[in-house]
């Protein structure tokens, strides 16, 4: 069976279809932000599964664990003191903007003498790195929707059987795993963001895993903690509960060229999902 997916003019092409021996599974990627909804599309993916596995857990209190994790950062290396001066200012420039456009008013004071805030360190102090990163990047992306929950919520709605393919603290330990100097490589580079959130996104609806690759390995998660050491766990996980009954399984796009490669060793045949 395949698929066409769109919403408003935009396809979505991240899917995958796995098969051997007469069984069949679906390999989802992700966006874990994402400037739309994809409402439709996910639930068609997971009403023709009895299982749907998610890379870990994505309830609000499993959530809130990650926050709170997050914020305990004292001692930590501070992406303030690492950044370059110039990389600085923009980030200030870019989040005061941000938070220009949410507020209706101004009082007069600040329209005559403009406060000047360091939203960048009230952003980043006193948090861990991956914490300080992510705030920032979502904050200056302004991207409301993720996938993942989208589609927990989906699943959870239409009663399906829902598995994850680790624990919080695993993935606590992978986020700590992320190298300090990649935050601080990609946030120097705040002058290229725009052109290469346009880039990823392109890339990532078009379902093709080559440019997707190529154009991501920068970012800071591409690296040996979140994929090379997490790749085999999730490929395991997937194909044993494939075994056991249709399964649709959502992981970050990131993580499917690692787990795809594994599935075509082990003989299965997949094809990707298109109109």
């Amino acid at each position: 069976m395949t698929f066409f997916f769109r919403w408003g003019e935009k396809r979505f092409r991240s899917a995958w279809c796995v098969e051997r021996d007469g069984r069949s599974g679906l390999l989802v990627g992700t966006a874990h932000f994402s400037p739309h909804s994809f409402k439709r599309t996910l639930t068609r993916l997971i009403q023709r599964a009895e299982t749907v596995l998610f890379e870990g857990p994505l309830d609000k209190e499993s959530m809130a664990r990650v926050v709170e994790y997050g914020r305990q950062g004292e001692g930590a290396p501070s992406l303030v003191e690492a950044l370059s001066p110039e990389a600085t200012r923009e980030i200030n420039r870019q989040l005061r903007e941000r938070q220009d456009a949410s507020t209706l008013t101004s009082s007069l004071t600040d329209l005559i003498q403009p406060v000047s805030v360091d939203l960048l360190d009230a952003h980043t102090r006193g948090v861990r790195p991956w914490m300080a990163f992510f705030t920032i990047w979502t904050a200056l992306l302004g991207w409301k929707h993720s996938m993942d929950v989208e589609a927990f919520q989906i699943a959870r709605n239409l009663g399906k059987q829902i598995g994850y393919l680790e624990t919080i603290e695993d993935q606590l330990k992978a986020l700590d795993g992320i190298p300090f100097e990649r935050f601080v490589n990609y946030l120097n580079r705040i002058d290229q963001w725009k052109s290469y959130r346009d880039r990823y996104y392109r890339a990532f609806l078009s379902g093709d895993l080559d440019r997707f690759t190529s154009m991501t390995g920068i970012f800071p998660t591409r690296c040996e903690s979140i994929l090379a050491r997490r790749d085999p766990i999730f490929f395991e996980g997937i194909k044993s509960q494939m075994e056991k009954g249709p399964t649709t399984a959502f992981v970050g796009s990131a993580h499917i060229p690692g787990i795809r490669k594994r599935f075509l060793e082990e003989g299965y045949r997949i094809t990707q999902e298109t109109a």
